[in-house]
C-alpha cells in the first residue's frame, strides 16, 4: 500500500506539470516546422516537386550513397545489422525475464557497449517517437522495392498539428471522440478515453488493438501512454474553455481546445526540444536568421531527415525499463524489456512481460517520475533518497540488442509474422517506425550531407 501511495504521491502530477516537464528530456524535432517563419524555396539544379503531402529531398543535387540497390550491397547492408553485428550493442540480456531487465538498469557494466547519456532523461526516445508520428506516416511504400521520396505520400501533416491525435477533426474520424445524443445539435468536443484498472488508457477493440488516429501510437507503452496524455489534456482544455466561456458553442470550445493543446505542445518543441538536441545558440540563429539548407515554399519532410537523421532516436532506447513504481501485481515496481528479446512471444497475449502495446492490463501504465524529471520530491521508494528518473543511451554507433527481434505489433505495414529483425537502417527492411520512404531509396552519405553544410561529421 505505501508503495501504491508512493506512485501517486507528492500532490498528482497536473497535465500542465507533465507536459513542462516532459521539455527538460525530450526529442529534437524538425527545424522545417511550419513553425518558424516562411522562407523562400531553395535553389536547386534540378526540378524537384514540392508539394506538402509528398516527402522530398533537402539535397537533391548531392551523390547518393549508392546509385545501384545490388543484392551486394543489401548483404552488406543486412550484415551490418544483423544480431551480433556491429550494430548490436551486445547487453547482456540473461534469461530476458524480469530480473534482467532490472540488472541492466542497475548494472551498467551488462551494458558495457551501450552507455547512459546522463544528460537526458528516458522519457526522450518516446516523446521524439510522439513527434515523428505526428509528422510523417508513409502507408504506401512496400518493404524491399525502391522508392522515390516526391512519389511517397505523407498521409500526416508536416506540421506539429497533432493530427495524430486528433486525426481529422470529429466529424471526420467520430470514433476517436465521445459520442452526442443522435438529436443533438451539438457536436462532439473531446477524445475518448479508457481506463487500463488503476489508470488511463486509450480506447481499445475487443482484441486489444487501439482506437486511435495512428496505429504506430499503441507500439509500446510509454508512447500509448503519451498518446493517453495528450487526449487528457485536450479533454481538460474543453472543460476550462466551458468554464471561461460559458457562451461558446460546442464547435467553438472544441477548436479553443485543440488550439491550447497545439499550443502547448509545440512550445515544448520550439522552446525545450531543439535546445535539448542542437544547443539554445542554434535555435535562435534559426529564428533570428531562418534556415540556410532547407527552405521549400511549403511544408515537407525531406528524407534525409525523416529516414536517416531523425533515426539517430533508435540509438536513444534502452533495453529494459521501470515501467512505474508500484503497479505490478505483487504491488511492486513493474520491470520489462522493452521487447522480448527471444522474438518468440505470441501476438496478442493479455499481459506479456514486455513493455510493448497492444494489450490492456492492470500493471500496464507508465509511472512517468521514471521517464521526466518532475524534481527531488520524486524518488524510488518511500524513504528512499534515489530520484527515480533515469537516463536513456547516447547517440552513437550502436543499438540495444532487444530491438534486433521486434515483435509484428511494432512494425507499421508489416506482414503477418512473430518477428523481424533489426537491419541497419539503411538497409530496404523492418525497423522501429517502419513505413520509410528512404529506406529503399538511394540517399546521400552523411559524410557528404556534412560536407554541404559545413558541419563536421560525427566520426561514425
Amino acid at each position: 500500500m505505501a508503495n501504491e501511495a508512493h506512485e501517486k504521491k507528492s500532490g498528482p502530477i497536473s497535465r500542465r506539470h507533465f507536459l513542462g516537464a516532459v521539455g527538460a528530456g525530450v526529442v529534437a524535432a524538425s527545424a522545417s516546422s511550419s513553425l518558424l517563419a516562411p522562407v523562400a524555396q531553395a535553389q536547386s539544379h534540378r526540378f524537384v516537386r514540392i508539394r506538402e503531402d509528398r516527402f522530398g529531398r533537402m539535397f537533391p543535387n548531392l551523390d547518393p550513397f549508392f546509385r545501384e540497390n545490388t543484392p551486394a550491397l543489401q548483404a552488406a547492408l543486412r550484415d551490418i545489422g544483423k544480431p551480433g553485428g556491429i550494430l548490436d550493442a551486445r547487453d547482456e540480456l540473461g534469461n530476458g525475464d524480469e530480473a534482467a531487465a532490472i540488472a541492466l538498469i542497475v548494472n551498467p557494466l551488462l551494458s558495457a557497449n551501450n552507455p547512459n547519456n546522463a544528460a537526458q532523461t528516458a522519457g526522450t526516445t518516446f516523446i521524439g517517437q510522439f513527434i515523428d508520428h505526428d509528422l510523417t506516416f508513409d502507408q504506401t511504400s512496400a518493404l524491399g522495392r525502391e522508392t522515390e521520396p516526391a512519389d511517397s505520400p505523407n498521409t500526416r501533416n508536416p506540421r506539429f498539428d497533432l493530427d495524430s491525435v486528433y486525426g481529422d477533426g470529429p466529424l471526420a474520424n467520430p470514433e476517436l471522440y465521445e459520442p452526442v445524443f443522435r438529436r443533438s445539435r451539438e457536436r462532439p468536443t473531446k477524445l475518448r478515453i479508457e481506463s487500463g484498472g488503476l489508470f488511463e488508457d486509450v480506447p481499445r477493440n475487443q482484441d486489444g488493438s487501439a482506437i486511435i488516429a495512428d496505429p504506430r501510437n499503441d507500439e509500446n507503452m510509454m508512447i500509448s501512454g503519451l498518446q493517453a496524455t495528450f487526449i487528457l489534456f485536450h479533454n481538460n482544455a474543453v472543460d476550462l474553455v466551458k468554464h471561461e466561456d460559458r457562451g461558446a458553442s460546442s464547435e467553438e470550445v472544441y477548436e479553443k481546445a485543440n488550439q491550447l493543446t497545439r499550443w502547448h505542445y509545440q512550445w515544448i518543441v520550439l522552446h525545450e526540444i531543439l535546445p535539448l538536441f542542437i544547443g539554445q545558440a542554434a535555435v535562435d540563429d534559426i529564428l533570428r536568421n531562418g534556415r540556410k539548407f532547407f527552405k521549400p515554399s511549403v511544408p515537407q519532410i525531406p528524407v534525409e531527415f525523416q529516414g536517416a537523421a531523425y533515426r539517430m532516436g533508435h540509438t536513444l532506447i534502452r533495453p529494459s525499463y521501470r515501467a512505474n513504481l508500484a503497479g505490478d501485481n505483487d504491488g511492486t515496481a513493474f520491470f520489462g524489456m522493452v521487447f522480448d528479446p527471444s522474438g518468440e512471444l505470441l501476438q496478442n497475449q493479455a499481459d506479456p512481460p514486455d513493455l510493448r502495446g497492444g494489450a490492456r492490463a492492470r500493471r500496464r501504465f507508465i509511472g512517468w517520475q521514471t521517464f521526466f524529471d518532475f524534481g527531488p520530491a520524486f524518488t524510488d521508494a518511500p524513504g528512499n533518497p534515489n530520484p527515480a528518473i533515469r537516463p536513456n543511451k547516447r547517440v552513437d554507433a550502436t543499438i540495444s540488442t532487444p530491438l534486433f527481434h521486434l515483435p509484428i505489433g511494432a512494425i507499421a505495414g508489416a506482414s503477418p509474422a512473430t518477428s523481424f529483425p533489426f537491419p541497419s537502417a539503411t538497409c530496404s527492411v523492418a525497423s522501429p517506425g517502419a513505413s520509410r520512404p528512404g529506406r529503399a531509396s538511394p540517399g546521400q552519405s552523411g559524410r557528404r550531407c556534412s560536407t554541404a553544410t559545413m558541419i563536421p561529421s560525427c566520426g561514425y
